[in-house]
């Protein structure tokens, strides 16, 4: 992973609806990673959750879940 070439400039094609989540407290995916990601992507949208790390699905599953089911039910 340390030695693969960076994505960051590929991002920006995605075309896709894309939610972009992050946890406030994730220390591997930096929030403003996530919102440097969320910029690159147009009309992307963007979820921190409170009090979660890198494992939101795990730390806070029903908040992630609502988030997937909202975004999915906005299409």
């Amino acid at each position: 992973m340390l030695t693969r070439k960076s994505i960051y400039e590929e991002i920006a094609k995605i075309t896709a609806p894309t939610l972009v989540i992050v946890g406030d407290k994730d220390v591997a995916t930096v929030p403003a990673k996530a919102e440097r990601i969320h910029q690159q992507i147009k009309g992307s949208q963007l979820l921190t959750i409170p009090g979660a790390g890198h494992s939101s699905t795990v730390e806070a599953p029903d908040l992630v879940n609502k988030a997937i089911d909202d975004f999915l039910t906005s299409l």
